[in-house]
């Protein structure tokens, strides 16, 4: 966020697989190497979630703007089918109601392939959800049905079946080229992968390599039943069995290694030159991709069915256990940096089978209890309220006054609202933010910001902001575009010519201002009473001058937040705009009651209102009718009186009754007094309280009641207690 920027040369190192930042199959691309070429999710915070009812077991998909998914095997009122979400706002788009199952979709040329519970291959318009075939592959599914998620590749589609272990290849209308069959059952969900030319698959216990026409190039035996898809990477071809994980050679099938794993479903992540797999015992591991050494590994909270996805040093998977959780580890060591559990009801399992995809800085992942969870790098998100009044910052060597509606007092009021830290520097450049949250530049990475998407040339603290406006201060590389950010504060801004907006309680009483070397008592209950009781809640200045004080009476107020009058510009005031009239009398004289809205604005001509004024601060007005200020009552004896004398101020000229009673051990004793009081004066009225002969002596509390004299006793406006009086 630095105002002048120094373009700087920097040179990526990055073992990858393969580039995939449009990647729209299962695993990210035709090789399932689980390597997303895009920015990681570094924080485990949810953007949204859309409810599917059903199981959510395929892995999402992205693709121009939009994840793609089907469940199955619902509860009540379940809503299966496969479905379109908005990748933004977790709204769902469409439903195919048809087409339900645990294949993850492809997609290609805007059209969907996806298999289903009938035994069906589905070719779906993405854009509208409307099949366009539908080709049937397994006469005789069972209950899982086409679990496997089909390839698109060099123009046709290939996906297997489980009964007799089949690899299909279709064209992209539809028409089956050739099969070929292993004759031996296939793991459910295992998938075909390619690579260059060639076409990867498991049959039973056995790998194959086909070309592209169907001919068996290679086959490789493993020791027992293979369960996941293959993935290629490094020249080589990774896959896990109940017992093993292998690596063989991509191009004649030759075992390079093996070693002891537990396998399950989970598909080989391969980047950084390992390969990382999750396992039955809940371990997850990474082994050195070249000589198959085991190089770290993390004990999760369940069997690991879940493919990891990897983008940006994080691999990401979830347990496939009552209690299902993601997991975010460091791909160098293993380490923890973020997870998020489902915590489940007590008797709910949520178990999670689907993979994570990532795509557009955000982690799209399914679950069992019937959601697609967005997780995203927005470290918060929300609306701000802003004015045009300046605002005061903390630097990290002083403070400073900046305009309330620029992009860096969006920043500060967001902050106050999402409890985070936000640290400013003042340099030879300007203010710019060093750090928010405490994440601190590194390297060439820092925090800049962006508005309706679009990166300003000109200083954070200098930017002013339009109602309406979108600010994103993103964290990156200075050439990184806000969607490819690690991490993000999106602000709404509503800029609003309030200045501020609230309630205050005035009592009966004055308050005195000084101006040069006379000092006026003002009332509480006036127009510039409620100034400077909003003047103290919200905490701004305000100044008077006296220059028609001796002629009209009148105090002008002249500047408040340091906007100052200028010439005709200047403060003014109205009362219950715009249902009363205009006041035409000095505000120090203008008296207010309980529930009246005071407007303070500038007027920049004599026809602005409060509707129109570019500073507004609107005050309503409490008033309490009645303050009891003191309250004394006297010792007495039985057959005499007691005397109470009681100070109080009103808002109101009228009769009132003043009563003063009170108990002991259910006996009790009471005097009441009626007065005409002045409005805003405090007055002392005394009460009689006689004491009976017959009541026993002691300590009687005694409490003070005020009414008005017409609704007495019905209506009590305030009480004041307690007194001790002694009865002896």
């Amino acid at each position: 966020m630095k105002i002048k920027v120094a373009f700087v040369a920097m040179l990526l190192i990055l073992i990858s697989i393969t580039s995939i930042a449009t990647a729209t199959t299962f695993h990210g691309n035709a090789e399932r190497s689980g390597y997303f070429d895009c920015t990681g999710v570094k924080i485990g915070k949810i953007l949204w979630k859309a409810n599917l009812t059903g199981l959510v077991d395929a892995s999402p998909i992205y693709w121009n703007g939009y994840v793609y998914v089907s469940n199955w095997y619902g509860w009540k009122n379940w809503s299966p089918g496969l479905y379109c979400i908005n990748a933004t706002t977790g709204e769902i788009v469409w439903r195919n109601a048809e087409i339900t199952g645990a294949s993850t979709a492809a997609l290609s040329n805007g059209l969907l392939f996806i298999g289903s519970l009938s035994g069906k291959l589905y070719c779906v318009n993405a854009t509208t959800g409307i099949i366009v075939w539908n080709k049937t592959l397994e006469n005789n599914p069972e209950w899982y049905g086409i679990a496997s998620s089909p390839l698109v590749y060099n123009g046709k589609v290939y996906v297997t079946t489980f009964s007799n272990g089949c690899l299909h290849a279709l064209d992209l209308n539809g028409n089956e080229l050739w099969s070929y069959s292993t004759n031996a059952k296939s793991s459910y969900y295992s998938s075909p992968s390619a690579y260059n030319g060639k076409i990867f698959f498991a049959g039973g216990n056995k790998l194959y390599c086909l070309n592209e026409y169907g001919n068996v190039l290679w086959s490789f035996n493993a020791s027992d039943k293979i369960l996941n898809t293959p993935s290629v990477g490094y020249g080589n071809v990774y896959f896990a069995t109940k017992e093993r994980f292998y690596c063989v050679n991509v191009s004649n099938g030759l075992e390079n290694w093996n070693t002891s794993l537990n396998g399950t479903i989970s598909t080989a992540a391969l980047a950084y030159g390992n390969a990382y797999i999750g396992s039955k015992d809940g371990i997850f591991y990474c082994f050195n991709a070249t000589t198959g050494k085991e190089v770290w590994k993390f004990k999760a909270n369940g069997k690991i069915d879940s493919s990891p996805a990897i983008a940006e040093n994080m691999v990401y998977f979830a347990t496939n256990t009552p209690n299902g959780t993601i997991y975010a580890l460091n791909t160098s060591d293993g380490s923890l940096i973020w997870s998020y559990s489902l915590n489940p009801p007590k008797g709910f399992y949520y178990n999670v089978m689907s993979s994570p995809f990532i795509a557009g800085n955000k982690l799209f992942i399914g679950t069992d209890d019937g959601n697609v969870y967005c997780f995203t790098p927005i470290l918060w998100s929300g609306k701000v309220n802003l004015s045009l009044a300046s605002i005061t910052i903390n630097l990290t060597d002083g403070i400073k006054q900046i305009k309330g509606n620029t992009a860096l007092a969006a920043l500060i009021e967001a902050s106050k609202i999402g409890k985070f830290d936000v640290s400013v520097v003042n340099s030879t450049w300007g203010l710019y933010v060093e750090s928010i949250a405490g994440i601190k530049p590194k390297g060439f990475k820092g925090w800049m910001y962006a508005v309706n998407g679009i990166i300003p040339n000109i200083g954070v603290a200098d930017y002013e902001l339009k109602d309406g406006n979108v600010i994103e201060f993103f964290y990156g590389s200075w050439n990184t575009d806000p969607n490819d950010a690690e991490y993000i504060v999106t602000i709404y801004a509503n800029v609003t010519n309030v200045l501020w907006d609230g309630e205050v309680k005035l009592k009966q009483g004055t308050f005195k201002i000084s101006i040069n070397n006379s000092e006026y008592e003002v009332n509480n209950l006036t127009a510039l009473g409620a100034l400077n009781a909003a003047s103290v809640a919200a905490g701004f200045n305000y100044t008077v001058n006296d220059k028609w004080y001796e002629s009209w009476n009148s105090l002008l107020v002249d500047s408040i937040f340091g906007i100052k009058n200028e010439g005709m510009a200047g403060w003014m005031y109205w009362v219950n705009y715009p249902k009363d009239p205009m006041p035409m009398t000095g505000a120090n004289s203008y008296k207010i009651k309980d529930g009246d809205i005071v407007y303070w604005y500038y007027s920049t001509n004599m026809n602005d209102t409060p509707l129109t004024a570019p500073y507004v601060i609107k005050v309503k007005v409490k008033v309490e009718n009645v303050v009891i200020n003191s309250f004394n009552v006297s010792n007495a004896k039985r057959g005499k009186y007691a005397e109470a004398f009681v100070n109080l101020s009103v808002d109101e000229d009228d009769w009132y009754a003043i009563v003063v009673s009170g108990i002991d051990n259910g006996e009790a004793i009471a005097g009441i007094s009626t007065a005409y009081l002045n409005a805003n004066e405090a007055t002392t009225i005394p009460v009689l309280i006689p004491i009976p002969q017959q009541i026993p002596n002691g300590d009687y509390k005694l409490y003070v009641g005020v009414y008005k004299l017409k609704t007495f006793p019905n209506e009590l406006i305030k009480w004041y207690g307690y007194k001790i009086c002694e009865v002896n």
